[in-house]
């Protein structure tokens, strides 16, 4: 009988725990692949894809959960191109965010394609894109349910950690790309299709079509190295993050941060039990 997977095998990238202060960070290996492709399309997939022909480590939206301050730099990023507050990001800003990568797939680095190929203009432009109808189910069955999830403004209080820096994060970035939320499903669907639109026709403004592969994940192996330069591996094409996969994983990480939540309180709820225990006890 097969061994089942723990979820830190399944799910290695929620047990990750750093605080490194990317301010202080600089570009260590070159940026070699800008992959642009919105959540749920496939960009799980890509990010081992990437890793296992060597252009790792591939920066994803996970990444940020297991550096939570990496939230903080994607919030400023997002108020400065789509709220015009602060400064726009320049060649240092990304080196410092990013110079531990070598790729970069997902949301939110998928935002900022136009500034991170004038940065890296050297760098290949992958576009992964699905029906934009389909693509929208998808995320309303895994992605929107997340975010709405009636734990997330409890956790933001109890998990000052992660899901402090993180929510906020995603709910600016969600409404930069995605317009304000709305309860009319109808207009939320035009909303969002709106934005996923918009998103790749920004980038095929700015990368010329001799430097971009249009690629599906049907594709597999062969067309991607091609493009990229590399051989052909000797395995199968992976497939990350299904809607089974996607639940699951997400039932393990909200799991982490209630467990974090907890130790982080622990301190506060001793407290103020003691308090009250003295304030019983002199009564």
């Amino acid at each position: 009988m097969e061994k089942k997977m723990s979820d830190r095998e399944r799910f290695p990238a929620y047990f990750v725990e750093q605080n490194i202060d990317r301010r202080k960070c600089e570009r260590v290996v070159p940026m070699k692949v800008l992959v642009i492709g919105m959540l749920r399309t496939g960009t799980l997939t890509m990010q081992t894809v990437l890793n296992e022909l060597g252009y790792g480590p591939c920066y994803h939206m996970r990444s940020s959960f297991g550096n939570p301050t990496d939230c903080d730099m994607w919030r400023e990023a997002l108020d400065a191109k789509f709220q015009n507050r602060g400064r726009k990001y320049t060649k240092k800003d990304w080196d410092q965010l990013l110079g531990h990568c070598q790729a970069i797939a997902d949301v939110p680095p998928a935002a900022f394609i136009p500034e991170l190929h004038e940065a890296y203009p050297d760098a290949k432009v992958i576009i992964i894109q699905r029906d934009p109808e389909e693509w929208y189910a998808s995320c309303r069955r895994t992605v929107m349910n997340f975010i709405s999830s009636k734990q997330m403004p409890i956790l933001f209080l109890l998990d000052r950690y992660l899901a402090r820096r993180m929510v906020p994060m995603m709910s600016l970035l969600f409404s930069s790309l995605f317009g304000t939320e709305t309860k009319d499903p109808v207009k939320m669907k035009e909303n969002w299709i709106r934005g996923y639109n918009t998103a790749y026709e920004e980038v095929r403004r700015v990368v010329p079509p001799e430097k971009r592969l249009e690629y599906s994940l049907g594709q597999g192996w062969e067309p991607l190295c091609e493009f990229l330069g590399t051989k052909v591996p000797d395995k199968p094409f992976p497939h990350e993050n299904d809607l089974s996969a996607f639940e699951d994983g997400i039932k393990v990480f909200i799991k982490r941060m209630w467990i974090r939540a907890a130790k982080l309180n622990a301190p506060y709820a001793i407290a103020a039990l003691g308090i009250g225990l003295a304030w019983w006890w002199y009564q």
